[in-house]
């Protein structure tokens, strides 16, 4: 094969198709960057094999490839089998949790209606035609044993079955110990209109990253939780007095003190709702910006790795920010901070003099009709924020560097607009910069504290980083001088 024909192009492209399928479908962030990891975890492992095998493989893969088994094209058929499996399976969960019936409020509803069969073969249409006849059969046959590879080793990873799996007083389930049901106390989460709690065991699920304990994930500096052990003392102390205090002014719908900056800031990285490319999306797509200006697209095993370590990153930026929103520090015995909304509401309930109630209050944060709303899962960690400093830190330890300049994009419908209608983009010069403002954003949108922001941002940077240093390294039987260590690409 040519070497035109070796760039990176298919990598975009079926991450845009992705992207497309989560504007569609809608839902949590923990099962749709569950999903997106193993689309490029199997396009990935489908190339490097394909192309001798340079790197290590996430999983085995028993089928030997036909010679005539094309890296493009079995990426491509990769791509399509564990797209068509997980989404068809997160449907299938999400019709046996809401009995079928739409939410009326929407914004971590899942589609149910979503033809993804029926999407995902119009869109292998156009690579299908551009092939030779020859590759057609063999490059399936690949890419679909190497999708069932991935999808096997994720079968029973603690992802089924629990899509806003109900939290029961008695502090048990048929299958994990479960918190026992919230609101009970001051600072306790609880519902605020916008659903009822998201996927509140997915700190449960299996790492992407082969970790095999959590606790070396956890954030321990941001919320001093050996001082803050229960809620009371959190709730009276001056740190929390503070950081409520600052949520209050700046994250307030109609704020007279957040600036037009920092309202661009909010729905900048804001993207909650359905229609959009989810916040795991918009680090995808900012991905994409940095691979083609950097020409790392020129390399289709480069940028296959590429996606699949971010991929791999913000699966398990998921899994540890929803372990400790549910059930840090002690699974039994959790703090799940209640949202600004909740607290500014019932100030005459935290133990603090220091804080003022406030029953009008609403956050900046939107529906697309204006209706005003807090995520529907407990305040600490920032998803938002664990997400991006994932994705910043693998970015970071990919290029070798942190201060590569990109402008990036937003989906989400309240984004600041220029003169012209046109949706604001946003300049940085690195990617800690740009995760920084990620976290930050939460506070100016009104549902979160800061020390979300710097516990999801310490989080984030641990599961990237253990990533990196232990998955998808090269091997020494193609580079000689190559160990263990981390590389860079």
């Amino acid at each position: 094969m040519n070497n035109e024909k070796m760039k990176g192009d298919i990598i975009i492209a079926w991450n845009n198709i992705y992207l497309e399928a989560v504007r569609r479908l809608g839902g949590a962030p923990g099962p749709l960057s569950r999903i997106g990891a193993m689309m490029h975890i199997a396009m990935f492992d489908a190339i490097n094999i394909l192309c001798g095998s340079p790197y290590a493989q996430y999983v085995k893969c028993e089928i030997k490839p036909d010679k005539d088994a094309d890296p493009i094209m079995s990426a491509a058929y990769a791509a399509r089998k564990v797209l068509r499996e997980t989404i068809t399976e997160l449907i299938q969960q999400t019709i046996k949790k809401q009995g079928g019936v739409p939410s009326p409020f929407a914004a971590y509803q899942v589609n149910t209606g979503f033809d993804a069969k029926s999407f995902l073969d119009d869109c292998m249409k156009p690579f299908d035609r551009v092939m030779g006849e020859a590759h057609l059969d063999p490059s399936q046959k690949f890419g679909e044993a190497v999708a069932d590879a991935i999808l096997t080793e994720r079968k029973d990873d603690g992802s089924q079955d629990q899509q806003n799996s109900p939290m029961l007083c008695n502090g048990s389930s048929n299958r994990d110990t479960v918190p026992r049901c919230f609101g009970y106390q001051a600072g306790d989460w609880r519902e605020t209109g916008s659903g009822s709690a998201v996927t509140p065991l997915w700190g449960k699920v299996r790492s992407m990253g082969k970790w095999e304990k959590i606790d070396g994930f956890l954030p321990t500096t941001a919320l001093d939780i050996k001082k803050f052990n229960n809620y009371e003392n959190l709730l009276k102390s001056p740190d929390y007095a503070g950081q409520f205090d600052e949520v209050k002014r700046l994250g307030e719908a109609h704020s007279q003190e957040r600036t037009r900056e920092e309202t661009e800031i909010a729905f900048f990285w804001a993207n909650d709702l359905d229609g959009t490319y989810k916040p795991p999306g918009q680090l995808y797509a900012i991905t994409q910006i940095v691979a083609k200006q950097e020409d790392t697209v020129q390399d289709l095993l480069k940028t296959a790795r590429l996606f699949a370590l971010v991929g791999i990153a913000m699966a398990d930026a998921a899994i540890v920010a929803w372990y400790v929103k549910y059930l840090f520090p002690n699974e039994e015995c959790p703090i799940r901070l209640w949202r600004p909304e909740s607290a500014i509401h019932e100030a005459d309930r935290d133990y603090n003099r220091n804080t003022v109630l406030d029953p009008n209050w609403q956050p900046l944060s939107a529906m697309v009709d204006g209706t005003r709303f807090s995520p529907a899962f407990p305040a600490y960690i920032s998803g938002h924020a664990t997400f991006g400093a994932a994705h910043a830190t693998m970015m970071r330890l990919f290029y070798g560097r942190d201060s590569i300049a990109f402008t990036a994009t937003t989906e989400d419908p309240h984004a600041l607009r220029d003169e012209n209608g046109i949706k604001l983009t946003r300049r940085f010069t690195s990617f800690t910069e740009a995760a920084r403002e990620n976290g930050r954003s939460r506070v100016y949108l009104g549902v979160h504290y800061q020390w979300d922001a710097e516990g999801g941002f310490e989080s984030g940077c641990k599961v990237a980083e253990y990533a990196f240093n232990k998955l998808l390294l090269k091997q020494a039987e193609h580079y000689p001088a190559a160990t263990n260590e981390p590389v860079t690409a």
